[in-house]
């Protein structure tokens, strides 16, 4: 008898004009990509709270990318795809 394992969907990110630039992998485990994006999410936090960069901007546009492959993570997990395991 073959068990399912939840695994994350196709979820593309970052977009620019009307193409994705980066996309979540279909058949990841969804527990391996929630703890991904929890690690993203302690980044975003960390960067935030240190006041590291002085260039602001330089500063929104990383937690803005890191927030948003968060995000991407936790879409790909909230459908997820059954693979059959062995």
């Amino acid at each position: 008898m073959n068990e399912a394992t939840a695994v994350t969907t196709c979820q593309p990110f970052d977009h620019m004009d009307s193409a994705p630039l980066f996309s979540v992998n279909p058949g990841v485990p969804i527990e391996e990509a929630l703890e991904r994006a929890a690690d993203l999410m302690r980044y975003v936090e960390a960067l935030a709270a240190a006041d590291a960069f002085t260039d602001k901007v330089l500063e929104a546009a990383v937690i803005q990318t890191l927030s948003e492959m968060a995000i991407a993570l936790v879409n790909a997990a909230k459908q997820p795809a059954r693979e059959a395991t062995r």
